[in-house]
């Protein structure tokens, strides 16, 4: 079984949409699933402002599905609690 945020059979419609190149304002296409595109009008890299991996985290089969490392780097202020406790 495919991850259902993958597969495509689950995907709405604005899982596909349309964003503007930064370079040169020409319309690029993104899956919802796609990091990177390069715009066809000026090749520019252009970043999916809409890439959620979040799923990833906490999925047991994400290594597979993204066929890649997933670990999530933690945010700013992970670690507070922990030194807060480390003080007491």
């Amino acid at each position: 079984m495919r991850c259902p945020g993958q597969d495509t059979q689950y995907w709405k419609p604005g899982d596909i949409f349309d964003v503007d190149c930064p370079g040169c304002g020409n319309k690029v296409e993104f899956f919802k699933d796609e990091a990177t595109r390069r715009c066809r009008k000026c090749g520019q890299k252009v970043l999916n402002p809409k890439m959620d991996l979040g799923c990833a985290a906490h999925c047991r089969s994400a290594g597979a599905c993204l066929g890649r490392d997933v670990s999530l780097p933690r945010g700013k202020g992970a670690n507070e609690d922990q030194t807060k406790d480390n003080r007491d």
